[in-house]
């Protein structure tokens, strides 16, 4: 392994043949709000991952922690926020 450097290792791939149904998903959830001035602000509330089951979790930028979903669109309902995929 001394005279192979890393750019010299072949190529691996992984599942090739993987149903995009089985691959988690990322998402964001993101509320508006007017500032002082009446302009529109966007603030991402939580980072988010779709399981193959078809749940979600999300966890908050705010601090108040993890949450568990029947779906993205579940959370992005509760928290009246927009559901954006990553």
């Amino acid at each position: 392994m001394d005279d192979i450097h890393e750019s010299e290792l072949p190529t691996v791939y992984h599942a090739l043949e993987v149903d995009e149904r089985d691959v988690p998903r990322l998402f964001l959830l993101v509320q508006e709000d007017l500032d002082d001035a009446d302009a529109v602000v966007r603030e991402v509330v939580a980072y988010g991952i779709a399981l193959p089951d078809g749940a979600a979790a999300t966890v908050s930028l705010r601090g108040s922690g993890f949450g568990r979903w029947l779906s993205p669109e579940s959370a992005a309902r509760r928290l009246r926020a927009e559901l954006v995929w990553g």
